[in-house]
């Protein structure tokens, strides 16, 4: 091999580890594929009606993380599912639904689940509490960019994504949930 060709080797090689830098073996968690997928969009192609269906067949629990939670018809989910005997634990950023909330629609839903039993808690553990998932039954698992409002129904692009029936991810974002949990609060109506 010529010096010049070798060097240029040694060129590429140098590139492509400064662009493309070695990730540690743990950067992320691994789930088997399993289950099934089920994906909707929005503005109104069917993202809240997925997310509602995901909440409508919790037999025993529910565990949620959101940012923004405004939405009137998944309130009204989870309080069908509270109803029903659901267990429920939700965690949703301070900020954005009690301090930055003007319209007072957060406060209101989140009230409303609280008096109804729902575990509410806020956290400003974070500079923003950007989650949306929920986890229902240790099995089924709802991700994507969807925040539970009015406008990421009817005005914003949106994506949500069911796995359902696949424990594995479920126990990893259970994992996740239980690390937001410890760092938050309890809501009390009124607050």
């Amino acid at each position: 091999m010529t010096a010049a060709r070798h060097a240029g080797r040694y060129f590429v090689a140098l590139m492509v580890s400064l662009w493309c830098p070695v990730l540690p073996a743990n950067s992320g968690l691994n789930a088997e594929a399993s289950g099934r997928l089920e994906v909707s969009f929005s503005p109104n192609e069917g993202a809240q009606a997925l997310v509602i269906k995901t909440i409508a067949t919790a037999q025993r629990e529910i565990h949620m993380l959101a940012y923004s939670f405004t939405s009137s018809p998944v309130t009204q989910a989870l309080l069908a599912a509270r109803k029903r005997g659901v267990d429920i634990k939700l965690v949703v950023d301070q900020a954005h639904n009690l301090n930055q909330d003007h319209s007072a629609k957060a406060r209101s839903a989140l009230s409303s689940l609280a008096t109804a039993g729902v575990d509410v808690r806020v956290t400003n553990a974070f500079a923003i509490h950007h989650d949306k998932s929920i986890v229902v039954d240790r099995k089924h698992v709802q991700l994507g960019s969807f925040n539970y409002s009015a406008a990421a129904e009817s005005k914003n692009s949106e994506n949500v994504l069911v796995n359902w029936d696949n424990p594995a991810l479920a126990a990893i974002y259970l994992k996740h949930f239980t690390r937001n949990y410890a760092q938050s609060v309890v809501f009390r109506a009124g607050y």
